[in-house]
């Protein structure tokens, strides 16, 4: 590996992918190091015996043709294709005794919340007019996709010259919650506790809590942008990035953990990875969580007074759990959304609330005949002990996740009697695990919760206190959701490609539209040629059983997930760099791959390696 570069990114999140692909396509030697196997982090899958299983992000808007829409933008400018599903409707909400759909039409929507609130609904249709109004106001008037800290005081200046109106409204709310911009349209005590249920499914906050900037967006971009699911699981959008990074000339490393970012007269220099090496670099861009920053990577003695302790005052977002699993089709009503929310308690958020994602109703390539994969996220009030300590994957543990995944599948048989007993495999993700895996501290899905006192400008920027180190992700100004890390992942790119006079990211009309909206039922994200469609029998095993055999060395799981994202060039300079020979799978004698494929276990028959390796060398 190269040991100096213009640009490190830390971490292979959607927001840091974002980074480095634009990075890289403006010329910059980028590489992005990551601590686990492959991209994503919560937008990722894993797979088991065939079936594929989200990690967490599940539900995603940005990619519609109009409204807030940083996926496509950023789709658009690496122009890298990507196949999604566009939901028909965002959710259904099993809210007490009712249920109710968010349709993105709007007549259809109030027809729902007039059974809810029959003498109401005059109330409710002002406040989503006055919502539109300052979506309009947010989204319709601002043409950058930049977090508000890192737009340039120039544009800043223009935008209120072109819409005086509309942003002197937006200050006015600056100090203001949701609770306070509802008052004023709503007087039912009713209607606020079911907002407050909404608002805890955007930002794991309550309307008292939930900044009023946030409402207009997180209420009204269903209607104007919908919601969408990437074909083959939310993975194949952090492939088309990690796609994108390495056709740019950026370089992908994997299983390499940072521990500390180095400073050199004043500045950040470079990086030093628990394997030992030193990679330097002119900038740092980190897109994991402040806590981690600021307490295991930066030495204490170069902060600012007082930056730490307000670090350790930030208020995380709950615990949360995530339970994976298949169940059988039949027992999953016939009327079943990919999304269904179920309230428990009305009247707070605990533990009694989870979303049930059921992906593959859209996306038959997740399952198998008769069959349903599933996801259920839910908030853990469970004390779980830290994955860094003796207890963890201690007897105790293992029964406490016994414990917990009884409780949220008893939470979804409330509502769908037959669903536990037509489950065939399940798999629990504590908050434990999900620290362990995706860093997220004390299993915080979330960061830092985007509550009044923490919001937007009270969150850390692009620019940090250290020349040279950047961040991006959900602690940033601009929070949690697939867009808002997007768009602090196009903020942390500008304010780099700024230091250096490079041109900078601005939204444009497009030459073409490379986000193309597939109907449910049809398989997307194929690659271009059917000879590398037997990639995506790969199980992306943690152990990559395949490559340990392998006399040559070869990643073998990670160039053929690349070629199942039709990443036949990044795939190609994979095999290079771990191969002996370049022609060392058509000499192999034994092909012990084939042995120690996982998918012998339960398909008699293992992955096409060789002939997808061989055929990687030449496809280019």
């Amino acid at each position: 590996m190269e040991k100096e570069f213009d640009v490190i990114v830390i971490g292979a999140g959607i927001s840091g992918l974002t980074a480095a692909a634009l990075l890289a396509k403006r010329g910059l030697s980028v590489a992005v190091l990551e601590r686990n196997i492959q991209p994503g982090g919560s937008c990722s899958a894993f797979r088991r015996n065939g079936f594929t299983f989200d990690l967490g992000a599940a539900m995603l808007f940005g990619f519609g043709e109009r409204g807030y829409n940083p996926h496509r933008f950023v789709m658009n400018e690496i122009e890298e294709a990507l196949d999604v599903y566009c939901h028909e409707a965002m959710y259904r909400l099993h809210f007490g005794d009712h249920k109710v759909i968010f349709w993105p039409e709007k007549e259809h929507f109030f027809a729902e919340l007039h059974r809810l609130f029959p003498n109401s609904i005059g109330d409710l249709e002002q406040l989503y007019r006055h919502l539109e109004e300052l979506y309009d106001a947010i989204i319709t008037s601002n043409s950058a996709f930049l977090s508000p800290t890192e737009t340039p005081q120039r544009e800043l200046l223009a935008n209120l010259l072109k819409h005086p109106l509309s942003q002197f409204r937006l200050l006015r709310l600056l100090r203001k919650s949701a609770k306070d911009l509802m008052h004023r349209w709503v007087k039912d005590p009713a209607i606020c506790r079911f907002f407050n249920k909404l608002t805890s499914t955007y930002t794991y906050t309550t309307i008292d809590e939930t900044p009023a900037l946030l409402v207009a967006t997180m209420f009204v971009e269903n209607h104007v942008g919908r919601s969408y699911y990437p074909a083959g699981s939310p993975m194949m959008l952090a492939a088309k990035l990690e796609k994108a990074i390495e056709k740019f000339g950026g370089v992908m490393r994997y299983e390499e953990t940072v521990t500390r970012i180095l400073v050199a007269d004043g500045r950040a220099s470079g990086v030093e990875t628990a394997s030992g090496n030193r990679i330097m670099a002119r900038d740092i861009i980190f897109s994991g969580t402040v806590w981690n920053l600021y307490r295991q990577l930066l030495p204490r003695e170069i902060m600012p007074k007082g930056l730490l302790e307000k670090v350790e005052a930030l208020i995380p977002t709950f615990p949360s759990s995530v339970l994976v699993g298949v169940v059988d089709a039949s027992a999953v009503p016939p009327d079943a959304h990919p999304v269904e929310m179920f309230v428990g308690n009305p009247d707070a958020i605990d533990e009694s609330d989870v979303t049930l994602y059921l992906s593959s109703i859209e996306d038959p390539s997740l399952t198998q005949p008769g069959a349903h994969v599933f996801m259920l996220v839910g908030p853990s009030a469970t004390p779980w002990p830290s994955p860094w300590s003796e207890d963890y994957q201690s007897r105790t543990y293992r029964e406490m996740k016994d414990a917990e995944t009884e409780r949220m599948l008893a939470l979804v048989e409330r509502y769908f009697p037959g669903f536990r007993t037509g489950v065939h495999f399940s798999e629990l993700g504590s908050p434990a695990t999900v620290e362990r895996y995706l860093l997220k501290n004390w299993g915080a899905v979330a960061g830092p919760k985007q509550c009044m006192g923490q919001e937007l400008l009270h969150r850390q920027p692009a620019t940090t206190f250290l020349p040279g180190l950047f961040a991006c992700g959900e602690s940033t100004v601009m929070g949690t959701g697939t867009p808002a890390v997007t768009i602090s992942g196009i903020s942390a790119a500008d304010v780099v490609l700024r230091s250096r006079g490079m041109p900078e990211y601005r939204n444009r009309p497009a030459k073409k539209q490379y986000v193309r909206i597939i109907p449910r039922g049809e398989r997307g994200n194929l690659p271009r040629s059917p000879v590398f469609y037997p990639a995506a029998l790969c199980q992306w095993c943690e152990g990559a059983p395949c490559a340990r055999v392998c006399p040559a060395g070869i990643d073998i799981r990670g160039i053929l997930r690349r070629l199942e994202a039709d990443n036949i060039e990044g795939a190609r300079k994979r095999l290079q760099e771990t191969s002996v020979s370049p022609s060392a799978c058509a000499h192999c004698e034994g092909r012990p791959c084939l042995v120690a494929c996982t998918r012998n276990g339960f398909d008699n028959a293992p992955v096409p390696i060789p002939n997808l390796l061989i055929a990687s060398e030449t496809a280019l």
